[in-house]
């Protein structure tokens, strides 16, 4: 017994490849969603950790209370499992008992450019111990 035409049963062919092109493209979506969200995430772990440093760094130089001499300075740390840069950049001020103090945190152990910019930057000012 034969069923009549105008009773289908199923999907014909072209419908079938479009549902799984539209199916593959909001995969591929997904999957570079992912990917970006993954990077995000990395990179922020990687903000907090230098931000984390930064401060101890600072923290230290203030509870030595030494009068910074003035220029650039760099040094490697290892934190929380990952390599670390910290340049510190003392100036002058307009007051000659104060010095400007900026410690910025760059990944990994090598030297950045002069013009390169850091993951964390602080500032803070030093005043001249009395004697």
């Amino acid at each position: 017994m034969r069923l009549p035409a105008d009773c289908s049963r199923g999907f014909t062919l072209i419908e079938v490849m479009v549902a799984l092109a539209i199916f593959a493209v909001a995969a591929a979506m997904l999957m570079l969603s992912d990917g970006n969200s993954i990077r995000q995430t990395r990179y922020m772990q990687e903000k907090v950790l230098a931000a984390q440093v930064a401060d101890q760094y600072m923290s230290r130089l203030q509870a030595e209370r030494n009068w910074p001499d003035k220029g650039v300075k760099g040094r490697n740390e290892t934190y929380a499992g990952y390599d670390w840069y910290i340049r510190q950049v003392t100036r002058t001020t307009n007051m000659p008992d104060f010095r400007k103090v900026v410690v910025e945190v760059f990944a990994g152990r090598t030297k950045p450019e002069d013009d390169d910019t850091g993951l964390y930057s602080i500032t803070s000012y030093f005043r001249k111990p009395k004697k």
